[in-house]
């Protein structure tokens, strides 16, 4: 355990300071869209040359940023991205730690191409076209699901007294209709056509160490094909059109890979999580919706643009009071029960350095977006503050894991008086039935 342990740490390559630089001209809508600047015309407001990244645009003080450790350039393509990043990654994982990766930054400056790849990219590999090998455009999120499920094969091959089950789900945050299970979504909108009639409801419970959700599908992957339902999933985020972007995401989206392994001598199971967090992206609302920023007016775009920006804020808060703790050496005065915002309750592991973390913080070149792109560079460095101490998780007995299960699905069926609390016991029970079957695949 030493040993992995070391290894992760050894993987803390600057991981929480990375940079990646949209380049001009790459389209997404918007002011990329609608300005003079074409790929190959134009002068980027971004300059990476001399150390560090500067930020300069007509009628601006130019600000330059030296803690990013790796600023990836707009000629980069996603391969290069995750040989750089991912490899030491997915090895910490099947080791046994948690992981976690966040896209951060301006709606369209490219997060959603960073984690899953351009606009369709997903759609177009659900329906198999693609086929079962990673795509030259596929972003962090698909490439890493099939390295996954390729190198768990490999562990099964090699040790024969080792099981391992691999499962996949993903949620989106959404601030007009909650947290929704993209797995189920995906499956509601293939059979029936026209959108989704009902979402089960996906639960937070903030009790839990760290906080965690209760309810969403668990795929089991045993195959690259496997995967296409996730892909199918991740197709169904809540998009929408707006002045900034064409494929403007509405939410914040989590795609969590489990690791189940047992080992059949002590019959210990270890569960670590690798978890893929594309955020919402910041905005400014009046840019973003023509001038009608009166939520009172009916744009629901709007309620989802403030709420976006709030619960962004509130993580930037919550990391600056974090790092300010720690220079003081107050960290035991710091809670994240001051922040009750599921973001960042389902953040905090990555936030306090126990899971191996990435933070890109995607900008874009375009002069307009300067401001833009200052800010998310601030937030940047305040997470670039934040150190990466990962661990091993603790390994579990199979009967324990059993009792565990059976309790949730107990819980399930007691009737309580608060709704959100039935909404979350029923999630429970979901989970625990999922837990069984995924024991029972485990036990062979």
């Amino acid at each position: 355990l030493v040993a992995m342990e070391n290894a992760a740490a050894a993987a803390d390559d600057g991981g929480m300071a990375v940079v990646r630089v949209k380049p001009l001209g790459a389209g997404g809508g918007g002011v990329e869209a609608g300005s003079s600047i074409v790929c190959g015309q134009g002068r980027s407001a971004v300059v990476t040359e001399g150390g560090g990244i500067t930020v300069a645009a007509s009628g601006r003080t130019a600000r330059n940023f030296k803690y990013p450790k790796h600023v990836i350039p707009p000629e980069s393509d996603q391969t290069q991205l995750y040989n750089t990043f991912m490899p030491q990654r997915i090895e910490a994982f099947l080791g046994g730690c948690n992981v976690n990766i966040m896209a951060y930054g301006q709606t369209g400056s490219g997060k959603t191409h960073t984690m899953f790849g351009p606009p369709g990219m997903m759609k177009r590999a659900a329906t198999g076209e693609i086929g079962a090998d990673a795509h030259a455009d596929y972003g962090l999120c698909p490439r890493g699901v099939l390295d996954a499920i390729s190198r768990v094969n490999a562990l099964r091959t090699a040790d024969p007294s080792m099981r391992y089950l691999l499962t996949a789900s993903a949620v989106e945050l959404t601030f007009t209709s909650g947290n929704l299970d993209m797995l189920l979504k995906g499956k509601r909108q293939s059979t029936e056509g026209q959108g989704y009639w009902k979402v089960a409801d996906v639960s937070i419970d903030m009790s839990s160490r760290p906080p965690r959700l209760y309810g969403m599908t668990q795929a089991i992957l045993t195959r690259p094909e496997d995967a296409l339902e996730l892909f199918a999933g991740i197709a169904c985020r809540n998009t929408s059109g707006t002045g900034l972007n064409d494929t403007s995401s509405r939410s914040h989206c989590f795609v969590v890979l489990t690791l189940l392994a047992l080992d059949t001598a002590s019959s210990m199971v270890r569960t670590s999580r690798f978890q893929f967090v594309d955020l919402a992206g910041s905005e400014r609302v009046a840019e973003a919706h023509s001038g009608d920023a009166n939520w009172r007016n009916g744009n629901s775009g709007v309620i989802e643009g403030v709420s976006t920006n709030y619960s962004l804020m509130m993580l930037s808060s919550c990391v600056r009071a974090l790092v300010e703790a720690r220079s003081k050496k107050q960290q035991q005065r710091f809670s994240f029960r001051s922040y009750l915002v599921d973001l960042v309750q389902l953040l905090s592991e990555s936030i306090s350095g126990e899971a191996l973390s990435l933070v890109i913080v995607c900008i874009s070149s375009n002069p307009e977006n300067a401001s833009q792109s200052v800010n998310a560079l601030d937030f940047g460095e305040v997470f670039s503050h934040l150190s990466v101490r990962p661990r091993v998780v603790d390994g579990e007995k199979f009967e324990s894991l059993e009792s565990k299960a059976s309790k949730l699905v107990e819980s399930g069926g007691h009737s309580v008086a608060s709704a959100k609390m039935m909404a979350l016991r029923s999630a429970q029970g979901r989970d625990g039935e999922q837990l069984q079957r995924c024991l029972e695949a485990l036990r062979g």
